[in-house]
């Protein structure tokens, strides 16, 4: 069952699951509002580019996630379980719990495509894919302009 979540060139975006197709809207302050399977189960997600910090809201459920560099361990707990979280640099999406894959994905060209979702994270599955999707772009974007910035070095 993958998830595939892309950015939209002019904000929102889509998160594609195996049951629907999610139409994902901006709600301000840098909020992206995810519709949930019902009406009540409504998620929203923020990126902060600057900072590195990934904000996942939707009912019962507060995370907030803070990247760090290559060199140093990514790490968040939900419901008192610790979660390492792998680079994004090189294309691969991969989150362990204890030596466990508990997500494991790619990077695409215009976001992220989960392929396999452990249970215990399927309730934040579609906000922590559009998450995903917003930092991917980020870090393209970063490449991008160091390019500009230093150009003919490769």
């Amino acid at each position: 069952m993958a998830i595939v979540a892309k950015t939209g060139i002019f904000g929102g975006g889509k998160v594609r699951t195996e049951d629907a197709v999610c139409k994902v809207r901006p709600a301000g302050e840098g909020w992206y509002s995810i519709p949930g399977r019902t009406s009540g189960d409504s998620g929203r997600v923020r990126y902060h580019g600057a900072r590195d910090i990934l904000e996942i809201e939707r009912p019962g459920v507060s995370l907030t996630i803070q990247f760090r560099s290559e060199m140093e361990k990514t790490t968040f707990e939900l419901d008192r379980i610790a979660y390492d979280v792998a680079t994004m640099d090189f294309g691969r999406i991969s989150i362990r719990e204890r030596g466990r894959a508990v997500v494991d994905g790619r990077v695409t060209p215009g976001g992220v495509r989960i392929d396999s979702v452990a249970p215990e994270l399927q309730p934040i599955e579609r906000e922590l894919a559009f998450g995903l999707a917003l930092r991917s772009n980020e870090i393209a974007r970063n490449f991008r302009q160091a390019d500009r910035v230093y150009p003919g070095t490769r």
